[in-house]
């Protein structure tokens, strides 16, 4: 999203079955989720939030099959629309 990448950071917890997940920017390594992080790994819509409230502009679309919002940055474009990671196979490469 403009220009910047960002990723998932997984925090396992020591002593506990609990998992705690992190947007992290990668150019400096700055925690977007620092108030409160993701119990579970992040949806698209989820990610759109965060970055949004720190004022990146994020492109999104509807996922084909499930209708969820997806960023299209990392969408896969397949006949005349989009596909999520949410739905993508590599099946669908050879149909596209």
């Amino acid at each position: 999203m403009d220009g910047e990448q960002y990723f998932v950071r997984e925090l396992v917890w020591n002593g506990t079955d609990g998992r705690s997940f992190d947007l992290v920017s990668c150019r400096d390594e700055e925690v977007l989720t620092e108030d409160e992080s993701f119990d579970s790994y992040p949806t698209d819509a989820q990610i759109t939030v965060v970055l949004e409230g720190h004022g990146i502009d994020v492109e999104s679309e509807t996922c084909k099959i499930c209708r969820k919002e997806i960023l299209l940055a990392t969408a896969h474009r397949h006949d005349n629309g989009w596909v999520g990671s949410c739905c993508w196979d590599e099946r669908l490469r050879m149909t596209a």
